[in-house]
């Protein structure tokens, strides 16, 4: 099976309030040829120690952040053809790269267009209230994400993505978050993902509710907003094919997808993760050890039968599909027996349907799918 890669690019003018992934702010020349040269190495181990040395025909692309789009157009076409020794890009299903509103000129992403693979674009909105921007610490405006949407259709994309956040006020009122849909509805995208905001520790957020300067959305209101979030997508022919993310037909994320259905990938970069079948790779969240030496940051597990069913439950269940059992079967009888005891009671709670293949989350209890999938541990 063709692994997806991804490529972390850690680098973002400003850290944003909520965010927990790693990245760092500031970026000079001499650190960006750094960072690609360690991308080489590692990738250059990762094809002899996996692979055999054999060049990998990644069925998807990923590059995430950060803040890739930070990066000028020339460091990616020329990463990624040098990346061509170990990785052969040319069947590519779906190649996407995240981006921020204000990093998205006409100019930009028509060269990224021209000189790359990449056809598909996450766009990191979040809002579009300056207001909200603010509490955020994001660094456009709401405008401005809007022009970067018609700027990418105008440089040739078509398949394009937007992040939005809701839960940002512990009083928020319903019509903001009504009003942020309302408006996404008018770029009419074919995906967007839609995440409550969390509290990761040490982000500035967390920080600021520790001190009483913030109030944000508590569990009522956050699913008050989420039921709102699947009419809006329902009346608007959007599929929520995962619990956080809503797609036209035939345009889910096939790179997330492969990810939520425990097929392997391969991560490159600063605290990127790889997964191989049974075991998971991850690199260190710390850049200078990762450009020091991104072979010796390298860490790892072998998980177990259990370890590997606790994660495909929880992920499966997230997904439309469900937990499948023609997926189920490639893990040992009691585990199986373990899980239809287990079904059969979050079926009598109301909490789990029947499908022609398995079992799903109806869309009533959607919000509360972790903790459903927790019963299942």
């Amino acid at each position: 099976m063709n692994p997806g890669l991804y490529i972390h690019i850690p680098f973002c003018r400003r850290k944003c309030a909520y965010c927990g992934f790693f990245s760092r702010a500031g970026l000079t020349a001499e650190m960006q040829a750094a960072y690609a040269k360690a991308l080489l190495q590692e990738a250059s181990f990762v094809s002899r120690s996996e692979y055999g040395g054999a060049v990998v025909k990644p069925e998807t692309l990923y590059i995430g952040g950060g803040t890739p789009s930070l990066l000028p157009v020339d460091f990616y076409a020329d990463l990624l053809e040098a990346l061509s020794e170990f990785f052969d890009f040319s069947n590519l299903r779906e190649a996407t790269f995240e981006a921020n509103p204000e990093g998205l000129s006409e100019d930009y992403l028509r060269g990224l267009y021209q000189h790359t693979p990449i056809r598909r674009l996450s766009i990191g909105i979040q809002s579009f209230f300056d207001e909200d921007l603010k509490r955020l610490n994001r660094g456009h405006t709401g405008q401005e994400a809007v022009q970067a949407v018609e700027n990418a259709r105008k440089s040739g994309f078509e398949n394009l993505s937007v992040d939005l956040i809701f839960g940002l006020y512990d009083k928020e009122p319903q019509s903001r978050w009504k009003e942020n849909l309302a408006r996404l509805a008018e770029l009419s995208v074919p995906h967007f993902s839609a995440y409550a905001l969390t509290v990761e520790p040490g982000t500035l957020l967390a920080k600021q509710l520790e001190k009483g300067m913030v109030r944000i959305a508590d569990e009522v209101l956050l699913e008050k907003e989420y039921l709102y979030l699947q009419q809006f997508a329902r009346e608007t022919g959007y599929e929520a094919y995962e619990i956080s993310n809503f797609a036209r037909a035939g345009k889910y994320a096939v790179h997330n997808t492969n990810y939520w259905r425990a097929r392997p990938y391969v991560g490159l970069g600063a605290s990127a993760h790889s997964f191989f079948g049974n075991r998971r790779v991850w690199n260190a969240s710390d850049l200078t050890a990762y450009v020091t030496d991104p072979v010796g940051s390298r860490q790892g597990e072998t998980l177990s039968e259990k370890d590997l069913y606790h994660e495909y439950v929880m992920t499966a269940l997230r997904t439309v599909w469900g937990v499948e059992e023609e997926n189920l079967r490639r893990f040992p009888p009691s585990l199986q027996a373990d899980f239809a005891r287990q079904a059969e009671r979050q079926c009598r709670l109301g909490n789990l349907e029947p499908t022609p293949k398995g079992y799903r989350v109806p869309d009533s209890r959607r919000f509360l799918t972790d903790g459903i999938a927790v019963e299942f541990f």
